[in-house]
C-alpha cells in the first residue's frame, strides 16, 4: 500500500513540476495574471507533494529500498506519449481548419485548389516532426510494457 502511495507521489510530483514550467514560461511570454496564480497553485502543490513523500520516506525507510524505476517508466512513458499524440492531434487539426478558410487558398485556372503557403506554418511544421522521435519512442516502450507484460 505504501509503495503504491510513494509510486504515486513521485508521478504527481513530476507532473506538477512540468505544469510549473509550463506556467512559468507562460508567465514570461504573456505577463498574465492567470499564469502567475497558476504559478503560485503549482508552487504550492509542488511543496505538498514534495512534504508527503518526506513523510512517505521518514514513516518508512524501506521504501526506497524497495522502490524500483519500471512502474514510474511506464506511466511516465505513457503521459509523455498521451501528450505528444494530443500535441499532434491539436496541430492537424489547426491545420485542416486552416485549409477550410476560403482566405487560405485560391483556385487555380483548371478550378483546382491551390493552398497559400501559410496554410502550415513553420513552428507547427518543426513542432511535428521533432516530437516524432520522442512519439514513436515512449509510444513503443509504453505499448509493449502495456501489452508485452
Amino acid at each position: 500500500m505504501i509503495d503504491s502511495l510513494f509510486l504515486w507521489l513521485l508521478v504527481y510530483l513530476q507532473i506538477s513540476v512540468f505544469v510549473h514550467i509550463l506556467f512559468i514560461v507562460s508567465y514570461i511570454s504573456e505577463k498574465s495574471n492567470f499564469s502567475f496564480r497558476g504559478f503560485l497553485v503549482t508552487t504550492l502543490t509542488n511543496f505538498v507533494i514534495g512534504m508527503a513523500i518526506l513523510i512517505v520516506m521518514m514513516k518508512d525507510p524501506d521504501v526506497i529500498r524497495r522502490f524500483t524505476m519500471g512502474p514510474v517508466l511506464f506511466i511516465e512513458s505513457g503521459v509523455i506519449f498521451s501528450l505528444l499524440i494530443f500535441l499532434k492531434v491539436l496541430i492537424t487539426i489547426r491545420i485542416i481548419r486552416r485549409m477550410k478558410a476560403p482566405d487560405s487558398y485560391d483556385v487555380s485556372f483548371f478550378g483546382k485548389k491551390v493552398y497559400k503557403q501559410d496554410v502550415v506554418r513553420k513552428g507547427e511544421l518543426a513542432t511535428y516532426f521533432l516530437t516524432l522521435p520522442f512519439t514513436l519512442i515512449s509510444g513503443a516502450y509504453f505499448l509493449v510494457n502495456l501489452f508485452g507484460g
